[in-house]
């Protein structure tokens, strides 16, 4: 079984060596889920913080391909969340807008831009990087694909979801509180969908194992339950038609049952465990047949208890 850091790091590792499609889409994707603008003396600067030295690597390489400027970063050690090395990489505001200026992306997180809603592998590199650098997967009790997000207009928000059903076919939830949000996905075959399109084609073949076996698992257990429900009903019958058959013959005696019924009432006595199946062909009669006929027997017994009630 995968625990959710090892199955994440799995796809984030797969993804950190994946062929680079879109630079400038998975750059964004970036800076929606962990960068930020500020000015520092007097300069405009955009910096973005990556959780994992691959993840850093990855930005780095994906920057230098539209940004001429040298790309200044620092690494460090995040022992509070226990994530080992990470690393924040700083650019310019002004030169980065100027070499995306063709692509309309707004580093104030207000506007989702119509660029990424085109084409579902542009849309594809957009989410790679926003995986990298802010989402992780769960497949330990369930399936589950989220993106954790902060500082971000609510109508941007709503635009990355829409953009997940209209442009691919996939539900994606969002949940926002305070000043964080989360955007997420439930149903395994979505997953399995954003993977694919993420081109984690090592994740996608490990999941697809994976639900193979649970519907295995699945199919087993309803299989083992439904034995077991129909062993526990053919107890309760056989001990009601026993209880039946001795109540008549501590009060009446057997021998004034109706021959068909005596029958059916000393075979049941010398074979308790026996299924209405097996009595049924042992008799040579239909199952439906030898129901009626204990049927029969139960009313039998049944006025007796009342009669003596009465007494």
């Amino acid at each position: 079984m995968y625990k959710l850091s090892s199955f994440s790091e799995k796809v984030k590792l797969s993804l950190v060596n994946s062929k680079i499609l879109f630079p400038e889409a998975e750059f964004f994707g970036f800076f929606v889920g962990r960068g930020e603008s500020f000015e520092y003396h007097n300069e405009k600067l955009i910096k973005i913080k990556a959780t994992s030295m691959n993840s850093l690597k990855r930005l780095y390489k994906i920057t230098k391909i539209f940004y001429p400027e040298k790309i200044e970063y620092k690494s460090y050690n995040d022992k509070r969340l226990d994530l080992g090395s990470t690393g924040i990489v700083y650019l310019n505001k002004e030169l980065i807008e100027k070499s995306l200026k063709d692509f309309c992306f707004s580093f104030e997180k207000d506007k989702f831009p119509p660029f990424l809603k085109k084409d579902p592998l542009i849309f594809g590199s957009f989410l790679k990087g926003l995986f990298l650098s802010c989402g992780s997967i769960s497949v330990k009790n369930s399936y589950h694909m989220e993106f954790n997000l902060q500082k971000i207009n609510k109508s941007f928000l709503n635009d990355i979801a829409k953009t997940f059903r209209d442009l691919v076919g996939v539900k994606a939830n969002l949940l926002i509180k305070d000043e964080k949000a989360k955007i997420y996905i439930k149903a395994r075959e979505d997953i399995l969908n954003i993977l694919e399109l993420l081109g984690a084609k090592e994740a996608v073949s490990e999941l697809y194992k994976l639900i193979g076996v649970r519907n295995i698992r699945g199919n087993v257990t309803r299989t083992v339950n439904l034995i077991s429900a129909n062993a526990e009903k053919t107890v309760k019958s056989s001990l009601k038609q026993i209880n039946d058959i001795l109540t008549i013959d501590k009060t009446i005696g057997l021998e004034s049952l109706p021959d068909d019924l005596k029958q059916v009432a000393f075979y049941r006595l010398n074979n308790r465990e026996a299924s209405l199946s097996t009595i049924a062909e042992a008799l040579g009669i239909k199952k439906s047949t030898l129901y009626h006929k204990f049927n029969k027997i139960s009313k039998i017994a049944n006025s007796l208890d009342s009669a003596g009630e009465n007494d």
